[in-house]
């Protein structure tokens, strides 16, 4: 349906109030619960807030199921983040050190967390209180964020540590022409990278995904009959995301 009506104004209307919709099925968060919510925010059903009133989050973010956001402490998220499946933030941190009770004392230090704009969390990602994690930083699947990340870094581990950095020129190119995702979308697009084909070449067929032709761009339609939801991509599916 997208690829022909995709431009239209108002199937993307009602389309874009269906996804809505069903993202917030299960979460009855008002704008009035934030300290700050922006347009376009996808908090999915099985995520948890607690304290919401100290929690800001920037327009065109998505937070998916199994994520924990504990604000007590304060956190803001930016416009434009992804923060995947299963992740945690914690923005208070329990005392030990003089403490008058057993296994930690009474009191927690406060420590908010600052992610910035056009951060992708990927799933499983502990989130240490006092936190800062620059603008267009990556973090990998699984790290446990124990210190600042620079703008643009890509990190990953226990503790997580800096890899390499994004190309600063494709970010602000990207960031300058507005290019933000649909929080409330899964992209349809895939791509084969070559060390796939080498190691899984023969089961690829059997997956869906017949690169005998040289092809290794596809197209996931998962309204469409189970025998024809990965087909080829084609350039016009741009225009019906």
């Amino acid at each position: 349906m997208e690829r022909w009506f995709g431009n239209n104004p108002l199937y993307q209307a009602l389309i874009g109030g269906r996804r809505y919709y069903k993202c917030q099925q299960g979460v009855a968060w008002k704008k009035t619960d934030f300290l700050y919510i922006g347009d376009r925010v996808c908090i999915d059903d099985g995520v948890s807030i607690i304290a919401p009133e100290k929690l800001h989050i920037g327009s065109d973010t998505g937070i998916y199921r199994g994520c924990v956001v504990q604000a007590v402490g304060g956190c803001h998220i930016g416009r434009g983040c992804q923060i995947a499946f299963g992740t945690i933030i914690l923005t208070t941190e329990h005392v030990h050190s003089g403490a008058e009770a057993l296994p930690h004392g009474l009191w927690r230090y406060v420590k908010p967390v600052i992610i910035e704009d056009f951060v992708w969390i990927a799933s499983g990602v502990h989130v240490s209180p006092g936190v800062r994690i620059g603008e267009g930083a990556i973090i990998g699947m699984g790290s446990v964020v124990m210190q600042d990340v620079p703008p643009q870094a890509i990190v990953m581990g226990n503790p997580a540590k800096v890899m390499m950095y994004r190309s600063e020129e494709e970010f602000h190119r990207l960031k300058e022409a507005g290019r933000i995702i649909d929080p409330f979308a899964q992209s349809p697009l895939l791509r084969i990278p070559p060390v796939t084909i080498r190691k899984y070449g023969k089961e690829l067929k059997r997956f869906g995904y017949d690169v005998s032709d040289g092809n290794r761009e596809f197209y996931y339609d998962k309204s469409a009959p189970l025998s024809q939801r990965i087909r080829p991509f084609r350039p016009e599916d741009y225009t019906a995301m």
